[in-house]
């Protein structure tokens, strides 16, 4: 029988089932932007959920049609002081910006409407991201007298390349779905109506293989982007030496001299 637990607050919804735990941001009056509270409850479910061990794998969308989410609350913003922002900026955005990118887990953005400013920022922090053909990409900072400042311009290059990145950034300008697609911003692109059933399949599909493996893959995988091939190389064999005492492949071993002594 299947397990599953739910969560909710004033801003978010946390369903776990069968090793997926399925985070919808509930702020859909205002496009699901990211709030104080909301940028707070994402720093604390993305240790929580990678510490569950019911958790294999994370998926996170927006509630409603219009916005997977639509980027920070400038209305919110727009009640602090400069000093207030500063003080932030300094001690606080090093959790912000790489939350869950900093997971251990797989995570899967799963793209409804706008994903604008901060919301792509956070998609970009997902190991894979799909959307629904509705969705539409900006990066909208540099127009409002500032630039994207939670991982924009260190992600966005390393997906799409620099020059891309740079005419994105400069002229802020919107995309579709489709171009996304084409620039490798996303995985896939499926109808609206057909998002959360491509996320969750996609999900589930990860979370029958081994957890250990999945979680010493996403290292290597990552040292990619961040050293040359040398150090690559040595951080692939440093992540595969613990697959070797794990259940998983202790099982396996276990099968395979089964069959051949067989």
């Amino acid at each position: 029988m299947p397990t599953q637990s739910t969560l909710t607050t004033d801003v978010k919804r946390v369903t776990i089932e069968d090793g997926v735990a399925l985070v919808t941001l509930t702020r859909p009056h205002v496009m699901n932007a990211v709030n104080l509270q909301l940028r707070a409850e994402i720093i604390e479910f993305a240790h929580a959920l990678d510490s569950d061990p019911s958790v294999s794998v994370v998926v996170i969308t927006g509630e409603g049609e219009k916005a997977f989410c639509a980027g920070a609350d400038l209305k919110e913003r727009g009640t602090r002081s400069v000093a207030e922002l500063y003080e932030e900026r300094r001690f606080f955005r090093s959790r912000w910006v790489s939350s869950v990118a900093s997971m251990a887990k797989p995570t899967i953005a799963a793209i409804n409407g706008y994903c604008l400013g901060g919301g792509f920022e956070l998609a970009l922090q997902c190991d894979l991201r799909i959307a629904s053909d509705n969705a539409t990409f900006a990066l909208p900072e540099v127009g409002l007298g500032f630039l994207p400042g939670a991982g924009g311009t260190q992600r966005l290059p390393r997906a799409v390349g620099l020059q891309k990145a740079k005419e994105l950034i400069f002229t802020g300008r919107r995309f579709d779905a489709h171009e996304a697609e084409r620039l490798g911003v996303v995985l896939r692109v499926v109808p609206q109506a057909e998002l959360m059933t491509a996320a969750m399949e996609l999900a589930r599909s990860i979370a029958r293989q081994p957890r250990m493996s999945l979680i010493q893959a996403k290292i290597a995988l990552n040292a990619s982007q961040e050293t040359m091939l040398s150090g690559g190389l040595q951080a692939e064999n440093e992540a595969w030496l613990p697959c070797l005492l794990s259940d998983a492949w202790k099982g396996q071993v276990a099968k395979f001299g089964g069959e051949r002594d067989g």
